[in-house]
């Protein structure tokens, strides 16, 4: 089974294009979006910092791109490759209401913590993260029960269908199971007929390296692997991460682990074969290399993000 998958496309109708032409060039039998799929535009930076956001305006953004573009474009697509099948999760990106709106086209699939088979490949999904200075928290876990909270975020906010809230100090990750937890509830078939996909990485993969060059991934994914030992295992979140590291795959045992990367000028995304996925294995990108050290530019991208994600922190107190 001929298998695309992406992450991190965060609303960028030139990636979108780019990946469904490589679909239809490439004949693919699923396509796979792993998380971060719509914008998450909120307006000037200044109204982070003077504590004077809306942050509905973001919500609003991305059920107008789902309407005016994402819907659409994937029911061409469809009529086009009618047998291609859809799947996708969420990432930290993506608002919980707007993910789950659109599972109302018939033409996409939602796998987070659920399990679908397709002509005898289990594809399993779970799109939660580990904290981080962002401010959208709808899929941000403790990544272990035990797990010492150590990120204070100014704007901790939540979607519901009345719009966005702001959790109660830290409840969005006390209130609720950690990712460890969560992922005891989901169960697989053959692991060597199972590709997993997750939006964070596993930990100290270079799947999973910042910028900064420190590993940034969850430890209760990478166990989950280790213990499972599915034949692939697909994750985005860290842009940078092949650029910083070297490589855009790994393996953790005979499991077969990808982080295609990001940029967002050019699509970053894998295909590969289930009968063989590393001897197949091929990216939009690199294609069978491992990636060119100069990684400045992808870098430079997280960094301000990092940075813009900081400013909500910094609202003016003093």
């Amino acid at each position: 089974m001929k298998i695309l998958f992406a992450a991190d496309l965060h609303g960028k109708i030139r990636l979108y294009e780019e990946m469904f032409d490589i679909a239809i060039d490439e004949d693919v039998d699923v396509i796979l979006l792993g998380g971060d799929l719509f914008p998450t535009r909120l307006g000037s930076i200044v109204h982070l910092i003077t504590g004077t956001i809306d942050f509905n305006v973001s919500l609003k953004n991305q059920y107008t791109f789902i309407d005016n573009y994402l819907r659409p474009s994937i029911d061409k697509f469809k009529e086009k490759m009618p047998s291609t099948q859809i799947l996708y999760i969420p990432g930290n990106h993506d608002w919980k209401v707007t993910t789950e709106y659109l599972t109302r086209n018939k033409n996409v699939t939602y796998i987070h913590g659920r399990s679908v088979e397709i002509e005898g490949i289990t594809f399993t999904g779970y799109g939660c993260v580990t904290d981080s200075f962002f401010w959208v928290k709808d899929f941000v876990r403790r990544d272990t029960p035990s797990e010492k909270i150590s990120i204070e975020s100014r704007y901790p906010c939540m979607s519901s269908a009345a719009g966005i809230t702001i959790s109660n100090d830290t409840e969005y990750l006390t209130e609720r199971p950690s990712i460890e937890e969560e992922l005891r509830d989901i169960k697989i078939g053959d692991p060597s007929r199972t590709v997993c996909m997750f939006h964070d990485p596993p930990f100290d993969t270079g799947l999973d390296t910042l910028f900064n060059g420190k590993p940034i991934g969850s430890k209760a994914i990478r166990r989950f692997i280790e213990e499972k030992k599915p034949l692939v295992s697909l994750h985005g979140h860290i842009h940078e991460a092949p650029y910083v590291s070297g490589q855009y795959w790994t393996r953790l045992g005979n499991t077969l682990c990808i982080n295609p990367g990001h940029d967002r000028d050019i699509l970053h995304a894998v295909i590969l074969d289930t009968d063989d996925p590393y001897g197949s294995l091929y990216h939009s990108v690199f294609g069978r290399s491992r990636p060119a050290k100069p990684w400045l530019k992808a870098t430079a991208e997280r960094y301000l993000r990092y940075v813009k994600s900081k400013a909500g922190n910094m609202i003016l107190s003093t």
